[in-house]
């Protein structure tokens, strides 16, 4: 397997996900996972009292959740670690939207206290089949350098 590495991304590339259809069979793992059953996620009635929605939307956590794991043409990076997420949740997701991510570099730099990794900010929208923005944010990944500075060499 080919890993992408700090030295490989550059602000401004852009890697977007296949799209993944979104199943009643996700969101009830997600409930079961979670304990979150709360009825705009699952009845049909209750959603139509308590929202402008006529069907039941997805979970936003789950969603990002979703999101965070979809594959992308960029291959897998080096390490690849969370570091920070973060979503505003635009608009809904319904039982049969088909979401992609679109993740576009906006900072690259070397750790300051490890210079063998990096890290990486991306602008991130997930998109729904319509191309609507269904969230917006970003994400810091922490990714292996293939050439770690010495350590007399490191930027603070």
């Amino acid at each position: 397997m080919t890993y992408v590495h700090l030295e490989d991304i550059e602000p401004g590339d852009e890697f977007v996900s296949e799209p993944r259809t979104i199943t009643a069979r996700d969101i009830d793992a997600f409930v079961e996972l979670t304990g979150d059953d709360n009825p705009l996620h699952l009845d049909p009635a209750a959603v139509g009292e308590a929202s402008p929605y006529d069907a039941p939307i997805a979970h936003g956590l789950l969603v990002t959740s979703i999101s965070s794991g979809q594959p992308t043409e960029g291959g897998d990076w080096a390490l690849g670690v969370y570091l920070e997420e973060a979503r505003r949740f635009v608009a809904p997701v319904f039982v049969g939207d088909a979401i992609r991510t679109v993740s576009t570099v906006t900072e690259v730099r070397r750790s300051r206290s490890r210079p063998d990794r990096g890290v990486v900010t991306m602008h991130v929208r997930v998109l729904n089949q319509r191309d609507d923005v269904v969230q917006d944010g970003s994400d810091v990944v922490l990714v292996a350098a293939r050439d770690a500075k010495p350590d007399g060499d490191r930027d603070g």
